[in-house]
């Protein structure tokens, strides 16, 4: 699960994070410090951060760690820079480096890998609208101007109580102002709050009366998919009931689901595929078909409860993709056989490159399936299956799209393509080999 908390400077949003992170068990991240150290450490190697190709180029050479459990520390080529992030000086280099487009991908990178990898809060300015759109809880957190200026005033003579004489409320203000002008009006990733963040005005509360309504908001963690509607259901159990009766369905690896928008690729050797991959998947998933079966009076009516979606033309054109790709941005599960048709053998084929090109442009994961037994029930070209025999569905780990961030398109989309044949075939040797321990 993600939460994401949005903001400008000085509404609490580290404060809020870590608190609502500590409340629910969840991991703690600070974006905001990604951009502090990478400040930090712009200024010590004496780059120019007004020089966007120098600062760019020196991305090569920056790297980054969290380390400790709940009081983390910020590591910075080998270096702990956990205490050195917070002056102003620093705090006005972040949001001037920030807008830089290939600081924005390669911090936001690191972003998403760890955003796959747990539970998690994440704070920052575009977490909402941009690094985690699918998020499953959204907060805007806002403040007056002044109310957090004066924090950040009082914040700073805390941590500097040598430096009373250097730290000025006015220019606080000034600086918050500005600040918020930058953020809200840079061209890549502006701060703005998403259209579905639910905002909260700090002006007039405590850190911990914000922590309880946020922890009071947040989905159930547990039964972590979302209820199925009722026709669905209905469906999708008779269904269920009927395979495990005729064909003693087996599924595995349901460990590996999340939730979230995702493509579930499979290969495809039976028209029995659809209804056995959908059944085994723990929530709603969707699907195309072809026009021409909308246009059958109750087919028509019955696919589209299903979630099936109308296209027009084949899987790979851009039209149909694109539509793909708006399925996939509204939240969704989308089964997609890679392979582009049905197997005449039974046997694995080459993938084609649209189930890559999906997952980059839907900025999703790749959840890589392996069904074995349909093709022996209702092989290609028989007219019915034979009731009888055994069914399997197997689910392996997801495919991040973010784990090829720094190729060209066409590099990634090839490296993609290629991890998700492997993964289906490691899948096939899993199940040949006994189906014993976890699915890899």
């Amino acid at each position: 699960m993600i939460i994401a908390i949005d903001g400008p400077s000085g509404t609490g949003k580290s404060t809020v994070a870590r608190g609502v992170a500590k409340r629910l068990k969840f991991t703690f991240f600070d974006t905001g410090s990604m951009y502090r150290c990478l400040a930090w450490k712009v200024l010590g190697e004496k780059v120019d951060p007004a020089d966007e190709k120098k600062v760019g180029d020196f991305m090569r050479h920056f790297s980054y760690e969290i380390r400790g459990g709940e009081e983390r520390r910020y590591w910075v080529n080998g270096c702990d820079v956990t205490d050195l992030i917070r002056t102003q000086e620093i705090s006005a280099v972040s949001s001037q480096i920030a807008v830089y487009p290939e600081v924005r991908k390669a911090l936001v990178q690191i972003q998403r890998k760890f955003g796959m990898s747990c539970d998690a809060v994440f704070e920052g300015r575009d977490m909402g609208t941009v690094v985690f759109p699918h998020a499953d809880l959204k907060i805007f957190l806002t403040a007056r101007p002044d109310v957090r200026a004066i924090r950040r005033y009082k914040e700073l003579l805390a941590k500097f109580p040598t430096m009373v004489d250097s730290i000025h409320y006015e220019q606080i203000l000034e600086e918050t102002i500005q600040r918020d002008k930058n953020d809200s009006t840079r061209a890549l990733s502006p701060l703005k709050q998403a259209r579905d963040a639910i905002c909260i005005d700090t002006s007039n509360m405590s850190a911990d009366e914000v922590i309880e309504k946020i922890v009071q908001m947040a989905p159930p963690r547990g039964g972590a998919f979302p209820k199925m509607k009722l026709f669905y259901h209905s469906i999708y159990s008779l269904a269920r009931l009927f395979f495990k009766v005729f064909f003693g369905l087996r599924v595995y690896g349901l460990n590996h689901f999340k939730k979230g928008p995702g493509i579930i690729a499979a290969n495809h050797v039976s028209n029995l595929d659809p209804p056995v991959l959908s059944i085994s998947c723990p929530e709603e998933v969707h699907f195309l078909g072809k026009e021409s079966l909308f246009r059958k009076p109750f087919l028509g009516w019955l696919i589209r409860k299903l979630n099936t979606h109308p296209v027009a033309g084949a899987a790979a054109d851009l039209t149909t993709l694109k539509r793909m790709v708006q399925i996939l941005n509204q939240g969704h599960k989308l089964i997609v056989f890679p392979e582009g048709s049905r197997s005449p053998d039974g046997q694995l084929q080459p993938h084609e490159r649209g189930v890559a090109f999906l997952s980059q442009s839907a900025h999703c994961p790749i959840f890589p399936a392996y069904i074995q037994g349909t093709f022996q029930a209702w092989p290609r070209g028989k007219k019915f299956p034979r009731l009888c025999g055994k069914i399997a569905c197997v689910f392996g780990s997801p495919i991040s799209p973010f784990e090829f961030e720094g190729m060209s398109k066409k590099e990634a989309q090839e490296q993609i393509k290629k991890q998700c044949e492997i993964s289906i075939q490691n899948l096939k040797m899993w199940l040949d080999n006994g189906a014993e321990g976890d699915p890899p």
